[in-house]
Order: structure tokens, then C-alpha cells, then sequence
């Protein structure tokens, strides 16, 4: 989501910091004195850009329509169609965004590099997708549920999809080679699941084939392709902009189904199913990070051009930095970090209302105890974990894209002369505390405790 013009004035709370208290059993006490561990817990405030600019930028990409075919059930008796299918369809995106890269004239564009990028974030999200399906037939409860057709009694039918777009790049000769490295690449991340996507890929072991076209709806799919600016816009990365965040947007989707579905597998007492799909929602905050790095392809002239002819730029009051104006984003952003707020409740212990350290001794304890039968809430902890520090790692490196590809001066704002930090949302959301002081500091304590025992020095 790069900013088309772009300040950032974003308030932040000041909450005042406190050093939490630490008694440890006689088991855990450790020889030498413990450290003192400063934990600030100020936290930066998001929220959405005016409602007039969420609304600019959701016609711009033709998301309530978007919107329609995500939240569209044809299968209601399988659970994982409301994750899969805004992610088949970002898939489907990247294969019109590949068909587009490969139809540029331009002198200046620097194909190869783009072919390698629009190739490479088509792995990343097969990849997901693969690790997805993997899960969902790992567990009882949806195991066999997916919609797939059977190739020994297709009757001689075709037995991949007639509508996508890739079986089709896959004969253009433009095009080809990369599309075949794509289906070899939906070919191997497929293995482990018992069907395949149905893409044209070879299918060496005759598995069946997912019902590609009914879940994921490519025609409808490229049939929002369209901006409704290309009548009076004639710039060639608009095209480029626009499936770029269509991207995004279906994927923001995609994290915001698995949230709601790790909420209620926490309250399940599920933590196996609730980490693999936090660890899923880290991937996909890694994968939206690459699909902003697309924007540094794009030429700085075009780009800036382009920006012009929408007229998209913030008014004099406007502080809130581009990417907010997903509304989705904002959302799913307030979910990851709301994630803090259900480890008491799966180290099964109630807050201090002083301040003490409940949380932090339960932690301490559970990283210590053996782990044949709690497992699983460590893997759900540290899943956790990786989403704060996925994300994290999106806003900045999205600060850095701003910078490249409009330049310092305009990404901050015009702020000349001020420090990087200042009033920069994007930078405070980076540098911001962990959401999980209680884990952080159970860690440090415990490393402390290790590296003073002699007992557990190695020989």
C-alpha cells in the first residue's frame, strides 16, 4: 500500500511504565541476584483514515465487490472455504498482475526483475495456500470436507480449471517458462496433502483435484480488474497499483478469518490448531511485505505521474498514513495485538490486579516443566510471538518502501529537519514494546537463571 501522499502526525498514549516485582520459587531461585527489568507498556494508537479516503480507496479497488465474492459460501459444510477462497483469488490476481508484466511495452521496464518478483510472491502465497490445506486435513473435524473432484471419474472431462488464467500463460510464449515453474511449484507444495489445486499441474500421483473454478470464480475474479479511472488515466503502473493491493486486500482478509478462528480455538482449548494458524497469519504478514516491495520496480517517473492523475493526497487535517485507509488492515492490526490479552488465559492463571508477576511465574514455570503434556500452549505462545515480530517487521519495512519510492522528504511528510521518529506512526509501531512483557520477561529471567546455575553448565 504505498502512499500516494502521505503525513503521519500519530498521537500516542502515555501510560506510565512500571517494574514488575519477581518471586520465584525455591526450585526456580537462581544463586545470584536477579536483574531489574524495565517493562513500558505504551502502546501506539491506529486507526483508520477519514471516511471519506477509506471510501476513495475502496472504490479504487473495487473492493465491496471484492468483498462479495470473499464472503460468498457455496460450501457451507467446509469450514476452511471462508480462509481459502480470498486467497485463491489473490492467487488468481497475481496470474492477471504476471499477464500484465509480460504485456508491457514499455523500452524502460526492467521485465526480467519484474517476472522474478511477480514469480516469486506466486511461490510464497501457493506455499501458504499448501500449508493451509495441510492443516485443514490434519484435523478430524475437517478432514475430507474440501471440495474435489475425483480424476478416475471425471468421464474424460478436463480435470484442472478451464478459467484461471495460468494454464493459459502456461502456452504463451511469453510467458511459459515461468508459468510451468509455477505449476511445478503448486506440484511439490502440494505433496503432502491428499488433493491438489487443479491448476494444470502434473499430478504425477493422480490425486484429486480441488474444484478450482467454483471456489475461487476467476471469471468474476478478473472481471474487477478494471479501475475506475482507466477511462481518463493512460499510465501503465496503474494497472500494477491496482492488483498489487487487490492482493493485500484479499490476503488482510484471508489473516482476519484465521484471527476469529484462533479465538475460538483458544477458548476450545485447541493450542495445536490455534498455533499453525497463528503461525499461518505470520507468513501471510511476510508475504504482504513482499507484495510491497513490487512497488520498488515501479518507475519513479510513471509512478509519480500516476500519482498526480488520481489526485490522491491527504487534506491539511489528514494525519493518518496511507496504508490506514484499509480499513481491514487497521482491524486485522488491533487483532494481532489483541492476541496479548489471551495468555492468561491459556497459561490458565488471572492478572494481578497490583501489578505482581502471576504471568510471568506461570510462563516461567511452563517453559521449564516437562513438555509431554503442555506442549502445545508453548507452541501457541510462541506463535504468537512470531505474529508481533512479522508485523512489526511490515510497517517498517513499509516506511522504507514510502522512502524509495517517493523519497525521504515526501514519505515523512515534508517533516524536513525533524528526526526520523517524530510523530512517525509507522516508526513507533516498529519500536513500540512487545505485547507480551509477561513472556519477554519469563525469557529473560529464565536465561539469567541458566546462565548462574552451575548445575546446568555443560562439561
Amino acid at each position: 500500500m504505498v502512499d500516494l501522499h502521505w503525513k503521519s502526525k500519530m498521537s500516542t498514549s502515555h501510560m506510565p511504565s512500571k517494574t514488575p516485582k519477581l518471586s520465584l520459587s525455591d526450585k526456580l531461585s537462581p544463586r545470584g541476584s536477579l536483574p531489574s527489568l524495565q517493562l513500558p507498556f505504551r502502546t501506539t494508537d491506529i486507526s483508520a483514515a477519514a471516511p471519506s479516503f477509506c471510501a476513495a480507496y475502496d472504490h479504487y479497488l473495487r473492493l465491496p465487490e471484492l468483498r462479495k465474492l470473499w464472503n460468498s459460501r457455496d460450501f457451507p459444510n467446509w469450514s476452511n472455504e471462508p480462509i481459502l477462497k480470498p486467497a485463491l483469488q489473490a492467487l488468481e490476481i497475481t496470474f492477471r498482475f504476471l499477464s500484465t508484466v509480460f504485456s508491457d511495452i514499455r523500452p524502460y521496464s526492467n521485465r526480467r526483475e519484474w517476472n522474478r518478483r511477480v514469480e516469486s510472491i506466486a511461490a510464497r502465497q501457493i506455499e501458504i495456500i499448501a500449508m493451509l490445506c495441510e492443516d485443514e486435513e490434519h484435523n478430524l473435524a475437517t478432514r475430507g470436507t474440501a471440495p474435489t473432484a475425483d480424476l478416475s471419474s471425471s468421464n474424460g472431462s478436463r480435470s484442472y480449471s478451464e478459467a484461471s488464467l495460468l494454464p493459459r500463460l502456461a502456452t504463451w510464449y511469453k510467458s511459459k517458462d515461468v508459468a510451468q515453474r509455477i505449476l511445478l511449484s503448486v506440484e511439490c507444495q502440494m505433496r503432502r496433502c491428499p488433493y491438489t489445486l487443479g491448476l494444470g499441474e502434473p499430478n504425477l500421483n493422480g490425486k484429486p483435484s480441488l474444484l478450482y473454478d467454483a471456489v475461487c470464480r476467476p471469471d468474476e475474479v478478473h472481471a474487477l480488474q478494471t479501475t475506475p479511472y482507466d477511462d481518463r488515466v493512460e499510465n501503465y503502473e496503474n494497472h500494477a497499483v491496482h492488483a498489487t493491493h487487490q492482493i493485500v486486500e484479499s490476503w488482510i482478509h484471508a489473516s482476519w478469518k484465521l484471527l476469529e478462528r484462533i479465538g475460538d480455538a483458544i477458548e476450545g482449548r485447541r493450542f495445536e490448531k490455534a498455533a499453525e494458524d497463528c503461525y499461518a497469519v505470520e507468513r501471510i504478514w511476510k508475504l504482504l511485505a513482499e507484495v510491497e516491495d513490487v512497488h520498488l520496480m515501479m518507475d519513479p517517473g510513471d509512478f509519480l505521474r500516476l500519482k498526480n492523475q488520481l489526485s490522491v493526497r491527504s487534506s491539511s487535517g489528514e494525519t493518518a498514513s496511507f496504508c490506514f485507509r484499509s480499513r481491514e488492515l487497521v482491524e486485522v492490526t488491533k487483532m494481532c495485538r489483541d492476541l496479548r490479552h489471551r495468555v492468561p488465559e491459556i497459561l490458565e492463571v488471572e492478572v494481578d490486579p497490583k501489578g505482581g508477576p502471576r504471568i510471568q511465574e506461570a510462563a516461567m514455570k511452563l517453559y521449564v516443566a516437562e513438555k509431554n503434556s503442555e506442549f502445545e500452549k508453548v507452541q501457541v505462545l510462541q506463535a504468537m510471538q512470531a505474529i508481533e515480530a512479522a508485523m512489526k517487521r511490515f510497517f517498517y519495512a513499509y516506511k522504507q518502501v514510502l522512502a524509495v519510492v517517493m523519497g525521504s522528504s515526501e514519505a515523512n511528510g515534508n517533516r524536513v529537519g525533524l528526526n526520523s521518529d517524530a510523530g512517525d506512526s509507522l516508526t513507533q509501531i516498529f519500536l513500540e514494546p512487545t505485547y507480551f512483557p509477561s513472556l519477554d520477561a519469563a525469557k529473560t529471567f529464565l536465561g539469567y537463571l541458566w546462565d548462574n546455575n552451575d548445575n546446568n553448565k555443560w562439561v
